[in-house]
């Protein structure tokens, strides 16, 4: 709704003096303006009059209905629709040119009048018969299984370690909660392949130590593998094979001297020829000098006594 403004209020007296006193300034410059030029058609007093009696009138004129329209009811129904721009979604790039048209545009060669469209043939023969045999796949698979047969009993004795790497099927139990399981493992997975490339030993046997404890290290050891292979003898599960030798004074260098054959025979070992179970194997060198041993007596014995005589 327009808003009605009070009476204004009268104009003090000074205000009235410095009208009139800028009035009659205003007419003296008219006048010897008129003396020095042609005379001024316009009436400067009465339109200052008249402008003083609008000015002075009792109520300002409210505005009309055109300047101020209120408010529509069609503008109060509508509610204002919030415009959500999300700037972490990535926009899908919809290039209408392919890469090849594009390499045309940019470059400075005018374009061909025909366009060749290369035309490929999807093939769909399976990708397993064309793989050979021993492709890279294969032997991928089959380093794995071997490393998992040859880790086997360091993956059973770490138990349900949810952290290992190796140990997906025991993770789900969770039973080892011993202090840095996971890192004993690894390094004992480790020491076993570098050893299988070719170490000379163990980088975890301890060097130095005293001999009554290395000796019980050692045949502790030794039992607890004989008790891992019969038991795995027993239930038809195939293990790693026995390392051929070991430098480092473990299990297999004890088996390894027991089989090593000593110089001196045995009282009734026979002095020619190798037992091999109960037979006696005699080679030919060995035959050709007992022959030779046997006429060269002999002849000493022929000899003996001089000619028979007759």
């Amino acid at each position: 709704m327009p808003s009605t403004l009070g009476k204004r209020k009268s104009r003090p007296a000074e205000e009235e003096t410095s009208a009139d006193d800028q009035a009659a300034a205003y007419e003296a410059l008219r006048r010897n303006f008129e003396a020095r030029f042609k005379p001024l058609e316009v009436d400067g007093p009465a339109r200052f009059e008249e402008d003083d009696e609008e000015y002075d009138g009792s109520t300002i004129s409210e505005p009309s209905e055109s300047e101020w329209g209120g408010l529509s009811g069609e503008e109060d129904d509508e509610t204002p629709k919030v415009e959500v721009v999300d700037y972490t979604v990535p926009l899908p790039s919809a290039s209408t040119m392919s890469k090849r048209e594009l390499k045309a545009y940019l470059s400075s060669k005018p374009p061909p009048l025909s366009i060749d469209v290369p035309t490929t043939k999807s093939k769909s023969t399976d990708p397993a018969r064309e793989a050979p045999e021993d492709s890279a796949a294969f032997l991928a698979n089959d380093l794995a299984l071997q490393r998992l047969i040859a880790e086997s009993h360091i993956l059973s004795a770490a138990g349900g370690n949810a952290s290992h790497y190796l140990s997906e099927a025991a993770a789900a139990n969770g039973a080892n909660s011993r202090p840095f399981a996971e890192g004993r493992t690894r390094l004992r997975t480790t020491d076993m392949r570098i050893q299988a490339l070719g170490a000379k030993g163990s980088a975890l046997a301890q060097a130095k130590m005293p001999m009554s404890m290395r000796k019980g290290i050692l045949q502790s050891a030794e039992t607890r593998e004989d008790k891992r292979r019969r038991e795995a003898r027993e239930n038809g599960i195939v293990l790693e094979r026995e390392p051929s030798s070991g430098s480092s004074g473990g299990p297999a260098a004890k088996k390894k001297k027991k089989k090593k054959r000593s110089d001196e025979r045995p009282v009734d070992m026979p002095s020619v020829g190798k037992m091999r179970g109960a037979e006696l194997r005699i080679s030919a060198f060995e035959a050709r000098s007992i022959a030779s041993e046997g006429s060269r007596r002999g002849g000493r014995g022929g000899g003996r006594g001089g000619r028979k005589r007759r």
